[in-house]
């Protein structure tokens, strides 16, 4: 009986040994992954934390916006605006614009203007041109100009417009005049964006110095005892001397007499006005270095179209 227990609680020993030898290999072999699996797990749950927290504060900053201010958010920055061409024609206000350059002009002087004082006569072109010098600022033009004009005429039949018809004589010339002209002009844009076109209203003032001959002579019919046109210059010739009632003695105007100027005591002006109003001018401008003009009007001595072109200085 003895031995049974002891071989009993001996038995019981062995197997109690054995259970904690094996609780202590499985600790051992399953620790590892046990912990591995632990600190997979851990990981995992820090990130998504971090992912969590950046998702909140990303809506509370979207939230804080005002509306519309994400669609703006989206929206493609404008671009800059580019600077004014160099050679942009748009002046601006307070500033000084100079031009310098060539000018044309043909003055018609009618017929019909020199029957307002003179029997007689005939339409002229006078054509004039030269350098001409252009200063500009808030719309206001001032263009200075040196002419020259030729004021050279074919024959024609000239009186008094109170002389009788024995008066008639045959006036020709070769003068020349050099002008010094002011001409300010007001402009009135039609382009006011790009400052391209524009009106220009106003007149001009100058005078001329008159160079050249004047020449005149009695004329008479070369059919006796007939009266043609003073139009039909052909039909008239010039008296030689006196000797008859159209070539007589109250002057000595014969042949090709050359009229004297003012300060020789004749009847040629020395100088010569210019009086230009009103004066209406279209203005061209394609770059800032170029102006170009259009210009017509009225003058003492008849109308007068022209044009002009200036560089810019």
């Amino acid at each position: 009986m003895y031995h049974f227990k002891m071989g009993r609680q001996l038995a019981v020993g062995v197997h109690a040994k054995a259970a904690a030898l094996a609780a202590l290999l499985g600790a051992v072999c399953f620790a590892p992954s046990a912990r591995a699996q632990s600190e997979g797990g851990s990981d995992s749950n820090v990130d998504d934390s971090l992912a969590s927290e950046k998702q909140a504060a990303d809506e509370k900053e979207q939230g804080d916006k005002t509306p519309g201010e994400n669609e703006k958010d989206k929206l493609p920055e404008a671009a800059p605006e580019e600077a004014p061409s160099d050679n942009s024609p748009l002046e601006k206000d307070g500033k000084a614009y100079k031009f310098i350059g060539m000018r044309f002009r043909n003055v018609i002087v009618p017929k019909a203007m020199i029957n307002l004082f003179a029997d007689g006569g005939a339409s002229v072109n006078v054509f004039t041109f030269g350098p001409e010098f252009s200063t500009r600022k808030n719309g206001l033009e001032l263009d200075l100009a040196l002419s020259y004009a030729d004021y050279s005429m074919d024959p024609f039949l000239f009186k008094g417009k109170n002389d009788d018809q024995f008066a008639w004589e045959m006036v020709s010339s070769d003068m020349k005049l050099v002008y010094f002209t002011s001409d300010l002009l007001f402009e009135i844009p039609l382009d006011e964006e790009k400052g391209r076109f524009s009106l220009l209203i106003g007149g001009g003032v100058g005078l001329g110095v008159v160079f050249g001959n004047l020449y005149r002579a009695q004329a008479y019919p070369n059919t006796p005892g007939s009266v043609p046109s003073p139009d039909d210059v052909g039909s008239w010739s010039k008296c030689s001397g006196a000797g008859s009632a159209y070539c007589d003695a109250s002057n000595n105007h014969y042949d090709n007499y050359d009229e004297p100027s003012w300060v020789n005591g004749g009847a040629k002006p020395s100088v010569f006005p210019w009086v230009s109003f009103p004066q209406v001018s279209f203005r061209y401008k394609p770059i800032k270095q170029l102006q170009t003009r259009l210009d017509a009007g009225l003058s003492i001595t008849g109308i007068f179209f022209g044009l002009s072109a200036g560089y810019g200085l």
